[in-house]
């Protein structure tokens, strides 16, 4: 979905805002409100989705899997977010 340019640069219901491909550490715990450590040990216990490796020491999620866990984050499994597994 493209960036539009408001015409009225006072009026900007009109901008249509891209959601990033993978959000990062800060992101996710701005988003939560959960801990670092929290985070971590709900992954470990498959109550919160994994990050996913972007390369060297980055790591990120995507936001489908933050959304899954938005939903339900009481009754999030790695299991119910993955239907086939």
């Amino acid at each position: 979905m493209p960036l539009t340019q408001p015409t009225d640069h006072r009026d900007t219901r009109h901008v249509s805002m891209v959601p990033p491909a993978f959000f990062r550490m800060t992101d996710v715990i701005r988003i939560t409100a959960l801990s670092r450590a929290t985070l971590y040990r709900r992954i470990a216990e498959g109550k919160f989705p994994a990050p996913v490796n972007l390369g060297g020491r980055a790591c990120g999620w995507t936001p489908a899997a933050l959304q899954a866990w938005i939903d339900d984050p009481a009754g999030y499994s790695i299991a119910m977010s993955h239907p086939d597994a």
